[in-house]
């Protein structure tokens, strides 16, 4: 039908548009056979046994630090350059065992993971924290940090975790 306003075929215009569009849009779906990859062979019903020790690269380093107050009982929580929190635990991740074991010198062993220079302590100990019935609000525990309570030097040794836990003389060894 002609548009005596416009001057054009108004209802032609409109069925060519349709047209392409289906067109276009049916097309732009067309593509190349894509390769599908193998199926992943079963998994073995058997369990594999791993013998010897883990490559080093496969264990946490030990992480001593040293704080400004005795706060190796206290959950510690991390916040960013901007005092924002950036990571903490839910009580069901952290129990009395959590807690820093004193290695001498004021020097703790973080048992945990996570420490670092932009940790700061609650005034929550572990076994208070892990008694909780839920996770404290991001609020609450950002108005929990002991002010001042700060780690005031950190090293991370050439051992494991696990080996500077079950061998003291380790790390003493690796402070000199």
């Amino acid at each position: 039908m002609f548009d005596k306003y416009t001057g054009s075929f108004y209802y032609i215009n409109m069925y060519r548009i349709l047209i392409i569009s289906v067109a276009v849009s049916l097309l732009s779906g067309c593509s190349a056979k894509k390769d599908v990859p193998a199926p992943a062979p079963p998994i073995s019903k058997e369990a594999t046994v791993i013998s010897g020790p883990l490559p080093d690269k496969a264990l946490p380093r030990a992480v001593l630090y040293k704080t400004n107050g005795d706060y190796s009982d206290h959950v510690f929580v991390n916040v960013g350059p901007d005092s924002r929190l950036v990571s903490y635990p839910a009580p069901t991740d952290v129990s009395a065992a959590s807690s820093a074991l004193p290695v001498g010198s004021g020097w703790l062993l973080d048992r945990r993971g996570g420490i670092g220079e932009d940790s700061r302590f609650l005034k929550w100990t572990y076994a208070e924290y892990a008694a909780l019935p839920s996770a404290p609000s991001p609020s609450e525990i950002i108005a929990s940090i002991i002010p001042d309570a700060r780690v005031t030097d950190i090293r991370v040794l050439p051992i494991s975790a696990s080996e500077a836990i079950s061998d003291p003389a380790l790390v003493s060894k690796a402070l000199e």
